[in-house]
């Protein structure tokens, strides 16, 4: 066994595990790699280890009291505070070995040893997503919202059992191998030690905590802690920033706004959710993750229809009636309750422990100052509209498209350059049920029956698409191209996309567009009810799609699993290289994402079988389907939807065309 540091040696063997390595240490204790020596499988143990009141013995194993830890918690003679807060850090365990939810790291076990205690969780691949802001900086909007997708029904979930997180930041959202995330160490036990004493790890995360944890009595809290931390690591995602810390912000707020910040890289709904999440004031966050969770995809201020919910999988089944029992200790979630109808607001100043907890902050915030209501709003963001060249429509020259096409039947334009398969009219099952692996809870089930249209063999390539704007750059990703003729065109936005189909119409005489949502998934399915062509078979989707496998991997590995075949590229490949599906149609699954034309709609409730109002307000969304050769693998699916603004453009962007009959 070797000796490092204060740590357990390595090699020691603790229970039936085996110590590897030290993962991480600090104030409060350390977490070790271990493995199991009969089952030979690993984890994390995490050891009670609070340096302030605890050292180790002469045998390099045992933990010991010193003289500080020994003493009352207070005057009034409670027990010491070693053993306080060794049964608080047993109490966080009991409650996080209650949490089952894929969200969160499992808690295998706990138990007393050597003076101390240790909880024994799941090892995860992968790592802290304080590792991948600082070699990435920034993260597109996809992956936030795929990370939200993992962390707010988490979160929901730990709150449900009356439990707060406390400590969210970006070192303790891991992303593990396979392109999920999870919540790690709780700082609930740490929060209630630091009470006792300022020297053990902080109460707060600075830049990530909000000004409630700076108050010397954790009154206050409730959902809405969490929602500010989750806001700061959110913010830091898209600035590339790390947040001030809240005492910073009392007086004259430092903070640009999101909307301000990242304004035209992310969606308004996405920017303004953030802003909301990290208000100064509590009470002006997002009360619960539910609030948060249907702001995400809202409509814009002044728009009263629909609220959109998010696309990404949520928890649907958190129990809200009546209060579960909660394990002693346990701070329960506070939920704030109305004020009588008529009752004036109290104003946040007025209450005594704003006042008290404000006092603690001079020495950051000289004098006192009513903390402004919110950030002053950002102005509006607007579109860029590629507008189409004027051209005058002319007849439909005598070899377009047959009248009575048959099933399958294609037809070339030799105007446009491009093959059109005919799609025959039919009913389907679009969405995808709830036992599809990576479902999303927007792909509710249900029965479309779109008529018969044409919709192109291929993605629309870089060499058509130059023909309508000859100064369009695909560019490349890496060292990799995308300007290949036969490549299908990218960084190309929802306008850009519409105006070429209009161009496009202008020059034949035909009416060419984007397919809607419904006929999307109609043609990419071809009559499969799987979620893929290749079923559950990963070894073969590289006879299909150009996906994130082994030789895009090489090129960049990104924080997701890939499938374990190799496809022969990297980036986008030039279209029709893989096998078409049973209607004749090449790449709907993979190599780049393809717009639709219909306006999202989380709800299915008949926007799916429509192209969207190009005149609609800001802020309305499109859809984009199929995936790409850079996504998640569990996303490249028939029935996956993301929705995005119509502004949008990305390395693994594109689209195809639909051509009415």
């Amino acid at each position: 066994m070797t000796k490092k540091s204060n740590t357990l040696p390595i090699g020691y063997r603790l229970h039936h595990y085996r110590i590897e390595a030290v993962l991480g240490a600090g104030g409060f204790g350390i977490t070790y790699k271990a493995v199991h020596e009969a089952l030979r499988s690993r984890a994390a143990i995490k050891e009670y280890f609070p340096v302030e009141w605890s050292y180790r013995d002469r045998d390099d194993i045992n933990v010991v009291a010193n003289t500080q830890g020994a003493l009352p918690t207070s005057e009034a003679g409670e027990e010491a505070c070693y053993t306080w807060g060794l049964e608080r850090f047993l109490n966080e365990a009991r409650v996080l070995a209650q949490v089952n939810h894929p969200g969160v790291v499992r808690v295998r076990d706990f138990f007393e040893a050597n003076g101390t205690a240790y909880i024994v969780m799941d090892y995860e691949d992968g790592e802290p997503l304080s590792q991948v802001l600082q070699r990435e900086k920034l993260l597109p909007e996809e992956r936030i919202r795929r990370l939200l997708g993992d962390v707010l029904p988490a979160l929901e979930a730990v709150h449900a059992l009356g439990y707060l997180h406390r400590d969210l930041k970006p070192a303790n959202l891991y992303c593990r191998s396979d392109g999920r995330t999870i919540l790690i160490d709780f700082g609930a036990a740490r929060q209630a030690l630091s009470q006792r004493s300022k020297n053990i790890t902080s109460v707060f995360t600075v830049g990530y905590s909000p000004i409630e944890q700076y108050l010397v009595e954790s009154k206050g809290y409730g959902p809405w802690t969490d929602v500010y931390a989750l806001g700061a690591v959110l913010y830091q995602c898209a600035t590339g920033k790390q947040p001030v810390e809240a005492p910073a912000r009392v007086l004259d707020d430092p903070l640009k706004p999101a909307v301000e910040a990242a304004a035209g890289r992310y969606s308004p709904a996405l920017l303004r959710l953030i802003d909301r999440a990290m208000a100064i004031r509590p009470e002006k966050r997002f009360q619960s993750i539910a609030q948060m969770r249907a702001a995400l995809d809202a409509p814009p201020p002044g728009d009263d229809e629909r609220t959109v919910k998010l696309e990404l999988p949520l928890r649907q089944d958190v129990h809200r009636g009546g209060e579960k029992p909660r394990p002693a200790g346990v701070e329960p979630v506070q939920e704030r309750q109305p004020e009588p109808p008529g009752t004036p607001e109290k104003p946040w100043w007025l209450d005594w422990r704003w006042g008290a907890g404000l006092l603690v902050l001079a020495a950051v915030v000289a004098g006192i100052a009513i903390i402004p209501s919110s950030p002053p709003p950002a102005p509006p963001v607007e579109p860029v509209v590629t507008e189409p060249p004027t051209v005058a429509p002319i007849k439909p020259p005598a070899s377009g498209p047959p009248a009575n096409p048959q099933a399958g039947q294609s037809y070339a334009d030799p105007v446009a350059g491009m093959e059109f398969v005919w799609v025959r009219a039919g009913c389907f099952t679009m969405g995808s049920p709830e036992t599809e692996k990576d479902r999303s809870a927007n792909e509710a089930p249900h029965q479309v029956c779109p008529p018969g249209f044409w919709l192109g063999k291929y993605e629309v390539t870089n060499a058509q698409y130059q023909r309508f704007d000859g100064d369009h750059d695909s560019g490349g990703y890496e060292s990799h191209g995308l300007n290949g003729p036969d490549q299908p065109v990218v960084r190309v936005s929802w306008q850009d996309a519409v105006a070429y189909a209009d161009w496009l119409s202008g020059k034949t005489g035909l009416r060419f567009r984007l397919p809607t949502e419904a006929e999307w998934e109609y043609a990419a399915r071809a009559g499969q009810t799987h979620s893929r062509y290749w079923g559950d078979d990963p070894d073969q989707a590289c006879r299909y799609a150009n996906i994130y496998d082994e030789t895009a991997r090489r090129v960049k590995p990104f924080n997701w699993a890939n499938y374990p075949c190799e496809d022969g590229q990297a980036v986008a490949a030039p279209v029709g290289r893989y096998a078409a599906n049973a209607f004749g149609l090449y790449d709907m699954l993979g190599n780049v994402a393809e717009w639709t034309c219909s306006e999202y709609d989380s709800a299915y409730s008949g926007g799916e079988t429509r192209c969207a109002d190009r005149n609609a307000a800001t802020g309305s969304r499109r859809v984009q389907r199929g995936g790409s050769w850079s996504t998640y693998p569990g996303l490249v699916r028939f029935a996956y939807r993301f929705s995005v603004v119509p502004e949008f453009r990305n390395f693994d962007l594109g689209f195809r065309l639909a051509l009415e009959p």
